[in-house]
């Protein structure tokens, strides 16, 4: 008897191994949920599971999953449990003053939603008088709050600051103008501001503050002077390498409303640069840098009425720029005006170092290759024009070299249209930017075409060609329906069009809810129900539900209702005829769920008809459960 008894565990432990063998779900962990307790029991058993198993877990009272049901289904998959387990707790109702919700739910599930309206005299934060709160897994999405609206706005104290009014209180809608002192900004980072009073207050309140750049990072193979650990605006830090390096574009930088401008250098090695570089009498480069590097290539071009020989690119390569082309011709002067001789423009040129031995001789190359080439006078450039809405970036300067740029920069909000880089050409500046004008939103505006923002945030302000997007308030609909996104408009040079909402008709109400088998409403059903409501089921003792718990009146119609699938109902005629036992652990229990598997074995001297194992696991489908036969040896 111990032999069989024995021989028969040895079986079942043999059995088990095999049953287990490539399953990749583990027992999950399921934080404010849990499973069926005889999985725990005999997790050895059932875990790893294999492959497209499917098992359900519920969640502690107060939570839900994250559709928002109390129950919840999971897949095994390649990759683990699919959806992962999770159960989210449910939000409360919060506190409001001032205000009431829609509804009287006290609890609400993972991404429902809660409305609520103010009382009059009273908006929400963003102005209006009527919002809505999703609930997250983090909480409320906001915090709803009915502040008292303002029939004005006192002037705030300002200082490093002044007005240019005297009044102490403007109504609503009526702006406030102000400028920060020198090395101070505005709220909006500007010297000057305008600040409209809302009903819950300043837009921006006026206020000045101290202009700082950050503190620079220390130099690699050099320095900067002075050091300090705040920057206030108009501090000029020098930038100096050590020997052997050189610094990568301007040594001077300058601390600006913006911040630093240019950027702070690096310190290079010198063998990775390149003089600048060699230009043939009557040419100039196509573009300007201070700085040229291994690997960058200039292009050169000639005057109108001179001919490019040779190659129009030049290179950089380990310090030393490639041979550059000559231009030959001829220039028209007034014959009182008297060349150059040939051998004062050979010297000068001459005498002229870059650091590089090789620069010097293809210069003299080039001049005495070319007997007759003129030199002609360039013309420098006045200071650079001023742009409305921006200014040039850096200190001004009152004369220009032909050749050299300006960087223009706008002011907040603005957006930059053109090149930021202009260049001086022949005593003319090229083509200037265009600093474009934000769009700022009148919550007046909004309230008179029913809209209100999508997506909430703090500042009401948008740049030229920014798309923005308003949804109608509650109880309202589109003018336009059938243009795609009708609440989508878009910024344009400070002008913006507003969509308009209008007042939606009454829609169509739902008789009750319809019944389900094996199912019934968790609340007494109404005669009637208005466009927007729902209605929550539940099903009856061991039958699993299928689809939404909860449906919704829509256009006088409702959403589908769930389905009740029916358990599996154990039945001993059906084990005996099949010589099967059920497992221990199953012990007393008759019903089972839709998707649950159920543990069998084969009564002793008998093995598994069509597999020859003694152990199964059946799962129970839609209340029908295929018993494994088992024959005798």
């Amino acid at each position: 008897m111990r032999f069989k008894t024995s021989f028969f565990f040895l079986v079942m432990m043999c059995s088990n191994k095999l049953f287990t063998e490539g399953k990749p779900c583990d027992l999950p962990h399921i934080e404010n949920g849990k499973i069926a307790q005889y999985y725990y029991s005999f997790k050895s058993y059932y875990f790893p599971m294999h492959k497209d198993k499917k098992l359900s877990y519920s969640c502690m009272v107060g939570y839900t999953t994250e559709i928002g049901t109390q129950d919840g289904r999971i897949t095994c998959t390649a990759k683990g449990w699919s959806p992962v387990p999770r159960c989210y707790r449910k939000c409360n109702k919060p506190h409001l003053e001032n205000g009431f919700f829609h509804g009287t739910e006290m609890y609400f599930k993972i991404h429902e939603k809660l409305q609520y309206k103010c009382n009059p005299g009273y908006h929400t934060p963003t102005g209006g008088t009527e919002d809505t709160v999703q609930c997250l897994p983090e909480g409320w999405s906001l915090q709803p709050s009915c502040t008292e609206k303002f029939e004005s706005c006192q002037v705030p104290d300002l200082h490093h600051g002044s007005y240019f009014t005297v009044q102490q209180e403007l109504r609503v809608n009526e702006t406030l103008l102000y400028k920060c002192d020198e090395g101070y900004r505005t709220a909006g980072g500007n010297t000057t501001e305008t600040a409209v009073c809302l009903t819950h207050g300043w837009a921006l309140t006026p206020n000045c503050t101290r202009i700082t750049c950050s503190s620079l990072s220390a130099v690699a193979h050099g320095g900067f002077y002075p050091v300090k650990k705040i920057y206030e605006e108009g501090d000029v830090v020098q930038f100096f390498c050590d020997k052997h390096y050189s610094i990568s574009e301007f040594d001077l930088i300058q601390c600006y409303y913006f911040g630093w401008h240019p950027n702070p250098p690096v310190c290079e090695d010198v063998k990775n640069k390149c003089p600048p570089p060699p230009l043939p009498p009557h040419g100039h480069i196509t573009t300007v840098r201070r700085t040229y590097h291994n690997g960058d290539k200039v292009r050169i071009q000639c005057q109108r009425t001179f001919e490019l020989r040779g190659s129009e690119e030049i290179h950089c390569q380990e310090g030393k720029w490639t041979s550059p082309p000559i231009c030959i011709g001829t220039v028209v002067k007034e014959e009182s005006e008297a060349p150059p001789s040939l051998k004062s423009d050979a010297a000068i040129r001459t005498n002229k170092t870059y650091g590089n031995e090789d620069m010097s001789r293809s210069n003299q190359n080039l001049i005495s290759s070319v007997p007759y080439l003129i030199s002609e006078m360039q013309q420098d450039c006045t200071s650079p024009p001023v742009i409305k809405n921006g200014a040039v970036l850096g200190p001004l300067l009152a004369s220009y070299k032909n050749g050299s740029s300006v960087e223009y920069g706008c002011r907040r909000y603005h957006f930059l249209d053109g090149p930021r880089t202009v260049y001086c050409d022949q005593g003319n500046w090229t083509e200037q930017p265009n600093c474009l004008e934000p769009c700022i939103l009148n919550v007046t505006d909004m309230d008179s075409n029913n809209i209100e923002l999508k997506w909430r945030q703090e500042e009401l302000i948008f740049l030229h060609g920014d798309l923005i997007e308003f949804e109608c308030k509650q109880g309202y609909h589109f003018v336009q329906t059938t243009i795609p996104s009708p609440g989508r408009t878009q910024c344009d040079h400070g002008r913006l069009k507003y969509p308009e909402c209008i007042l939606q008709a009454p829609t169509e109400k739902c008789d009750s809810p319809p019944s389900i088998a094996n199912g019934a409403l968790t609340l007494p059903p109404l005669a009637q129900y208005d466009s927007g409501s729902s209605v929550q089921y539940s099903c009856s003792n061991y039958h699993f539900l299928e689809g939404s718990e909860r449906i919704y009146c829509s256009e006088g119609q409702w959403t589908s209702p769930p389905v009740c699938i029916e358990p599996c109902t154990l039945s001993k005629n059906e084990m005996e005829k099949n010589n099967v036992l059920l497992q221990g652990f199953y012990a007393n229990q008759v019903y089972f769920y839709h998707g649950d598997y159920i543990g069998f074995y084969c009564k002793q001297n008998h093995f598994g008809a069509e597999s020859g194992t003694t152990l199964f696991q059946v799962q129970c489908k839609r209340g029908q459960l295929a018993y494994p036969r088992c024959v005798e040896r």
